[in-house]
């Protein structure tokens, strides 16, 4: 296992292979070919993963009162919703969600993935670029762009999603990192060639057991100046899958997203794939930096048993029907059948089926689930919603997945310091009215927009103060409508 400084224990994922397996794999197996390998190993880590990870913070094994008990003085989390900081708002600016709506297509758009950038967009030179192998190599390589882009490659289909995706949709939130709702989620099209064929060629030494990956993002957090860096076992390293990308949906990779060279791995968390990527150094093991403290999942700042986020839960998402009001994003429809459609992803993982409610939960149906776009794509669903009384109602979407995942429940007490890997069902709050229908329609949204404010949630002219229930829909988890 892999230590910190202090010697905590770091739980780590099994892998369907040795790495000794891994580094005789046959040269003549494609690229192609390795990937849907790796899928198969990927999807059973990924199930443990899950496990490891609700045995320590799941619902059932810790909650936001135990958390109160263990930090009495934590001042970085909030119960509230309308005492956003402006640091949350700057860094919300700066990494923006995907556009909700897209989930009605089957390729994310590059301006409409989500991006998280933690520090500040390198501009680097695609044609004086190199990505240096060093470390525990017989080898020690210097590959320019063209290098790179001479080895066999391979398009796939890679859903990403942010570790803190679902981080408003908790109770009790952390407000000293970005506001995701549940809109930090791409799947774009991503061409590049196979980290394992790399470092075989480098020629991977005896005693290797981890990989780090460094960016050229540079900044400060946690108080220490750094590059952006993290790492994996050399096991995961060699599985197959993991992509050195350089394109983007036929296009080459722009600043935002890590131009010229990242890292992409798919049926991870996003952090894992390194933007700007200048080096990979095969070590004996033993390093663990700030990222990869920071992505794991904590029962308080300080845990020895924390749990490091590695692979994707299952989670499915709607795009809210209807057209929306500008300020408070309610959507609004007219009386009669819509088809509500979306997408559902589990990594490596086969989806079983996404089941959808139209009245907050009480009751689901089964949506039409089709087969997902790679093996670590995602896959679209659909279902006909009919509707004829006007007024609200709350829409709701979960997945299911083949190897038994489930969403988290709608849990006020859930709770884990980092505010990551949250999977409570998408809300969409819609209001039917007829006069959507006609241009110049009126519709009175004063009580919806006043309740994005608690001391304005009140009884006016216009109607009496929105419920609490119909306020989460609303505005918990900004990004769902």
């Amino acid at each position: 296992a892999l230590l910190s400084k202090t010697q905590t224990t770091i739980h780590l994922v099994p892998l369907a292979h040795t790495a000794s397996t891994l580094r005789a794999m046959a040269p003549h197996t494609s690229f192609e070919e390795s990937i849907l390998e790796a899928a198969k190993a990927e999807a059973e880590n990924a199930v443990q993963a899950r496990s490891r990870t609700l045995a320590h913070v799941g619902a059932a094994a810790f909650s936001r009162s135990e958390h109160k008990a263990l930090e009495p003085d934590d001042w970085r989390h909030t119960d509230q919703r309308d005492n956003i900081t402006p640091a949350e708002v700057q860094l919300s600016k700066r990494c923006h969600g995907a556009h909700i709506e897209t989930l009605s297509q089957e390729v994310t758009q590059v301006g409409s993935h989500y991006l998280l950038i933690h520090y500040d967009v390198p501009f680097l030179n695609a044609q004086t670029h190199t990505l240096r192998i060093k470390g525990l190599v017989d080898n020690e390589l210097q590959l320019t762009m063209a290098d790179l882009r001479d080895r066999p490659s391979s398009t796939q289909a890679v859903l990403m999603a942010c570790a803190g995706t679902g981080r408003m949709s908790m109770k009790v939130r952390l407000w000293t990192h970005v506001p995701w709702g549940v809109d930090s989620f791409g799947c774009s099209k991503w061409t590049g060639c196979s980290l394992a064929d790399v470092l075989r060629e480098a020629g991977v030494q005896a005693g290797a057991r981890q990989v780090i990956f460094t960016g050229a993002d540079r900044g400060v957090e946690g108080g220490k100046v750094q590059y952006f860096q993290r790492s994996m076992t050399i096991e995961e390293a060699m599985l197959g899958h993991v992509m050195l990308v350089y394109q983007m949906n036929g296009q080459d990779l722009t600043p935002a997203h890590g131009a010229p060279l990242r890292l992409i791995v798919p049926g991870w968390y996003g952090m894992a794939s390194v933007k700007w990527l200048t080096s990979i150094e095969v070590t004996e093991g033993g390093w663990w930096g700030y990222q990869m403290e920071a992505y794991s999942f904590r029962r308080t700042a300080e845990d020895a048993e924390r749990v490091p986020l590695t692979s994707l839960p299952v989670r499915a998402l709607m795009a809210p029907p209807g057209i929306p009001d500008f300020f408070s994003r309610t959507r609004v429809v007219a009386p009669g059948t819509h088809r509500v459609v979306g997408r559902a992803w589990a990594g490596a993982v086969d989806l079983d089926r996404v089941e959808f409610s139209s009245d907050g939960g009480k009751t689901w149906s089964d949506a039409r689930l089709s087969s997902k776009n790679g093996p670590f794509g995602w896959a679209a669903w659909e279902i006909d919603w009919h509707i004829d009384a006007e007024g609200t109602y709350v829409l709701l979407c979960r997945g299911f997945d083949a190897k038994g995942r489930s969403q988290d429940d709608p849990n006020d007490d859930q709770f884990n310091w980092t505010g990551m890997g949250d999977t409570q069902p998408q809300m969409v709050y819609v209001k039917v009215d007829k006069a959507i229908e006609y241009d110049g329609g009126s519709i009175d949204f004063l009580v919806e927009q006043r309740a994005a404010r608690t001391s304005l949630n009140t009884d006016t002219d216009h109607g009496p103060a929105l419920p609490q229930h119909l306020v989460n829909a609303l505005y918990r988890s900004p990004g769902s409508q």
